[in-house]
């Protein structure tokens, strides 16, 4: 399904100042594509992926995903829908502290009340290599390192195979090694016909990217996507 964000516009009240971060924008994404959102600090990256995830409600405006329209759900609508089609990872990666890594992963399935047999015990295991947590399935978040976190929560997000990826600065302050390690599990898991919308200030992810939106200049790559 296509993601398609009509007239756009988020305003923020400080003290006394009204603050625009997005202004009336027109936003078409095909099905199947990996999306980056570049550009500089403070010129909506965050904000943008909040609402397209309806964690956060635009202003003004309407999300659609197909032919449904989000922004039109309660919250409990919004979190069911989350919870069936969406894979969230903010920037701040949190993690259930009192669950091991192996239980955050098997809690993904348990959400959407899907049996945890032998055969998704595999895959979590096989994920977590994947992305270099090695016999780190038994481990709670206190012990692991930032980057450890920060390819848990991309693993948690990945496992249920949910019909779109969102993430906020996935590869932020990872080494280079896991940088492309991360962005080969998001390009793999885009072939498999799922769509991956990112926030990066990476070069890299750039370079992966069907489709780079550069919010400092509203310019884009492609034709399917237009930008008020």
């Amino acid at each position: 399904m296509e993601i398609r964000l009509e007239e756009i516009t988020k305003n923020y009240q400080r003290n006394n100042r009204k603050i625009s971060v997005l202004n009336g924008l027109n936003l078409t994404i095909p099905k199947g594509k990996f999306v980056v959102f570049s550009g500089d600090s403070g010129v909506g990256k965050s904000t943008l992926l909040n609402i397209i995830s309806g964690v956060s409600r635009p202003t003004s405006g309407k999300v659609y995903y197909g032919k449904e329209e989000i922004t039109g759900y309660n919250e409990q609508q919004l979190s069911d829908f989350r919870r069936a089609k969406l894979g969230i990872v903010t920037q701040n990666c949190e993690l259930i502290p009192y669950l091991t890594l192996y239980e955050n992963l098997e809690l993904a399935f348990e959400l959407n009340k899907t049996p945890v047999g032998e055969d998704k015990k595999k895959d979590i295991i096989k994920l977590l290599n994947e992305l270099g947590l090695y016999n780190l399935e038994n481990e709670y978040p206190k012990s692991l390192s930032s980057g450890e976190i920060k390819r848990a929560a991309i693993a948690r997000s990945i496992i249920s195979k949910p019909e779109v990826l969102i993430m906020d600065e996935p590869t932020a302050n990872l080494d280079r090694k896991n940088v492309i390690k991360v962005l080969e599990i998001l390009q793999k898991y885009k072939e498999s016909g799922s769509m991956v919308i990112i926030s990066s200030h990476e070069g890299q992810a750039i370079d992966f990217a069907d489709i780079n939106i550069n919010l400092s200049n509203t310019r884009c790559q492609e034709k399917q996507i237009f930008i008020a």
